[in-house]
């Protein structure tokens, strides 16, 4: 069965929500296998994150997947940048290759692709797992799915979706309580009085900078609450805070979630019924031009395995 085409958007800025899991689904990393690699996940993703022209938005680390909600920017070729990024991916290396100028466009049509991204920190966590196991082997089992989305409005769904995966998993009631995902990490940055530049997203954008990422971590908080089971109802001590969802949206999001909207990784698309035609006809193109270039290049084979012989044959000495 040949590969299902992968839908990348030529813009700007495009934002994708992947997922990747592990082998056979098995839980490796829990602390039963290596201790602390969640850790080392996470900075294998901010590492790679620094060389290309990737924001994560949103993560979480979950013992046997991961989720990552993905900016993808195509600012303007800057060779200076792109040097800058080239050395720090040297750096991290450990290589001695020196720039040159001619790799600019190599390293910026690199360095601004989503699935190079992806196969670099996939390949660097298999690195690091196998490394501290002293083992060789898969770490994951297939490649990554992925999902283009929409519009600010989709990408906030998807953000908190990532966000409640431990309170679906039932390891917490709010996602703040959970140190491997972005919302938990924000709260430990928050209470040491770090100081964070979260993106205006949606509603935050009418959040002075200082309180969006406190503000963020409260609606998810609030979100999971309001969303899940019995398990989540409020407790002493639970911080109030007013969603600036409207009834309808807040039931509109509660579907979204529990149709495992953002995950139905069936389409590439989340959004509008319209973006997701759009994407299903791209995907629907692409697959035609992979299959007739894999035609072409099955032709090309099968004509030089048939001259082959008849060119042998004419070489032959003839006999007397």
């Amino acid at each position: 069965m040949s590969r299902r085409p992968r839908i990348k958007l030529e813009k700007p800025i495009a934002y994708y929500h992947v997922m990747n899991r592990t082998a056979q689904q098995e839980f490796y990393f829990g602390d039963g296998h290596v201790p602390g690699f969640k850790q080392v996940m996470l900075d294998k993703f901010q590492e790679v994150a620094s060389v290309f022209y990737v924001n994560i938005l949103a993560w979480v680390i979950m013992d046997n997947h991961y989720h990552l909600c993905l900016e993808v920017q195509k600012p303007p070729k800057d060779p200076e940048d792109l040097r800058i990024r080239f050395e720090r991916l040297q750096e991290i290396n450990e290589s001695k290759r020196r720039w040159q100028p001619e790799l600019a466009h190599a390293c910026y049509k690199r360095f601004t692709d989503l699935s190079e991204f992806m196969k670099s920190i996939n390949m660097r966590t298999a690195i690091a797992f196998n490394h501290a196991r002293k083992t060789k082997g898969h770490l994951w089992g297939a490649r990554y799915n992925s999902k283009v989305i929409e519009d600010e409005s989709g990408l906030l769904k998807v953000m908190c979706y990532i966000e409640h995966n431990p309170v679906k998993a039932g390891i917490c009631r709010k996602s703040s309580a959970y140190p491997w995902c972005s919302a938990g990490r924000l709260k430990l940055e928050l209470a040491q009085r770090k100081k964070i530049d979260f993106p205006a997203i949606d509603f935050l954008r009418r959040i002075p900078r200082k309180c969006r990422a406190r503000t963020y971590v409260q609606f998810v908080d609030e979100l999971a609450l309001r969303l899940y089971g019995p398990h989540s109802k409020r407790e002493m001590g639970d911080e109030s805070f007013e969603l600036p969802l409207t009834d309808a949206e807040l039931d509109e999001w509660r579907n979204a979630f529990a149709t495992r909207a953002p995950e139905d990784w069936s389409n590439q698309a989340f959004g509008s019924e319209e973006f997701h035609h759009q994407i299903a006809l791209k995907e629907q193109t692409k697959g035609q031009k992979m299959t007739k270039v894999r035609q072409e290049g099955v032709k090309r084979r099968r004509f030089r395995s048939e001259e082959r012989p008849t060119q042998n044959n004419s070489t032959k000495p003839q006999g007397k």
